[in-house]
């Protein structure tokens, strides 16, 4: 399937989220959320500073991003989870969970108990720089508190989803694999090829797992634990993708590209915290 590019000119997007025809992403490079339409091409929502690296939608249209504090950026900040409303207003929601400061968070999606869960890869993704180990966090918005889920090893904690059973996922993109808890045990879904390097995903309504593969210049579409499809994005570095309607929306990194894929179906409807 032939993919068409809808934005250039960007600073490694991310974090891609459809809300009502308008698509919203991070700008990682520049510490920025910015929105794209097909009437206005792209323009700036909020200057979060630092590495704003995901994002997830709350309710009354304000997002979620994961706060990197600067990787890949020049600017600076507390690595943290913020609050950014659709006029421009930041706010952090917090840097530390039950007691762990926050590292690196990564990506975040809300699960079926509505609330917030995140990767903290705690770095930057080298494996030679970068031997913490990987920790995904969960945290109650209404609430304020939040817990650790588990620690893993140093295998960088990257994309989260949940699947339409509720079960979640996470890609690790040091062992090039796709994972979910299951009985509360991590277990593997799929190990990628070389250089199929996994970062974020979505879930189609299909059940298939849509997981950007940075290294590997596509989307790969994983069906029971097999690729049934590959989207080829040219030559770019794949970071995250998301559905908007019946197409998938992919950020790309090296070329600073969003592209957009006529799938013909539409995506798992996404959870929202309850306030």
């Amino acid at each position: 399937m032939d993919g068409e590019v809808i934005a250039t000119g960007l600073s490694f997007p991310e974090g891609p989220v459809w809300l009502d025809g308008d698509l919203f992403f991070v700008e990682i490079h520049t510490g920025r959320v910015s929105r794209w339409t097909a009437d206005r091409g792209v323009e700036l929502i909020a200057e979060t500073g630092g590495g704003p690296n995901g994002a997830a939608l709350g309710r009354n249209g304000a997002l979620y991003v994961t706060q990197n504090g600067g990787l890949w950026s020049e600017a600076r900040a507390t690595p943290a989870v913020q609050r950014v409303t659709l006029g421009g207003e930041v706010e952090t929601v917090t840097n530390e969970v039950a007691g762990h400061a926050l590292g690196a968070p990564n990506d975040l999606a809300f699960g079926p108990d509505r609330r917030l869960y995140f990767t903290d890869p705690r770095g930057a993704p080298d494996p030679d720089d970068n031997q913490d180990p990987g920790r995904i966090f969960v945290w109650d918005v209404a609430a304020a508190r939040g817990e650790l889920v588990m620690e893993l090893g140093p295998v960088f904690p990257n994309g989260i989803a949940f699947t339409a059973d509720g079960t979640l996922h996470w890609t690790e993109s040091f062992s090039h694999r796709v994972m979910k808890l299951e009985d509360g045990t991590p277990r593997v879904v799929i190990e990628l090829p070389e250089r199929h390097y996994p970062d974020g995903m979505c879930v189609g309504a299909d059940r298939r797992l849509y997981v950007a593969s940075t290294y590997a210049h596509c989307v790969t579409v994983v069906e029971d634990g097999e690729i049934v499809d590959r989207l080829m994005c040219g030559d770019g570095m794949v970071t995250n993708c998301c559905f908007g309607g019946t197409d998938l929306y992919v950020t790309e990194s090296r070329r600073g590209t969003i592209w957009r894929f006529a799938v013909g179906q539409p995506g798992l409807a996404l959870l929202q915290a309850p306030v």
